[in-house]
């Protein structure tokens, strides 16, 4: 009895906890994740950093670029090798977009002082997704140690 209490109350709490947060990092003992930001597209291949609370207009491309990701482990040949997941999951809790592996060999590559600087996923909204709050779900993972890291950040489509 007191085992199914404990268990009920234990699910009952994380459910809080993750309906109060809208950011939230999860990082591995191997990897970590300094800061992250949103962005839009700047000048030319430049972007532009979005101030908190994130807000894009339908149809815009939301960027969510990651700071200082690592440190990632090298292969025998002296290559780092990453790779990314993204899930954006719209505000009536339905998974809109799901894409694994979105580097693969693209994301062997030699690192400096094996950490990833800035890398970012990138999600296409569309004129007739509907207005509101939408979770954006970024898991970036060394293919070769095994440590993983997840940011989960909230922005506003318009």
């Amino acid at each position: 009895m007191k085992k199914d209490l404990f268990a009920v109350l234990s699910i009952a709490l994380m459910s809080v906890i993750m309906i109060s947060c809208s950011t939230s990092t999860t990082t591995s003992k191997l990897i970590s994740i300094d800061d992250y930001t949103f962005a839009r597209q700047g000048d030319g291949d430049q972007l532009a950093t979005i101030s908190n609370p994130a807000v894009y207009q339908k149809g815009e491309t939301v960027h969510l670029v990651l700071f200082n990701v690592g440190p990632f482990k090298k292969d025998d040949s002296g290559f780092n090798w990453f790779d990314l997941d993204v899930e954006i999951t719209g505000p009536d809790g339905t998974i809109v977009l799901s894409e694994t592996g979105l580097l693969g060999d693209g994301g062997r590559l030699a690192l400096e002082n094996n950490i990833a600087s800035s890398p970012e996923g990138t999600f296409t909204s569309t004129p007739e997704m509907t207005a509101g709050k939408y979770k954006f779900k970024i898991t970036i993972y060394d293919r070769i140690g095994k440590g993983r890291a997840t940011q989960t950040a909230t922005f506003t489509l318009e």
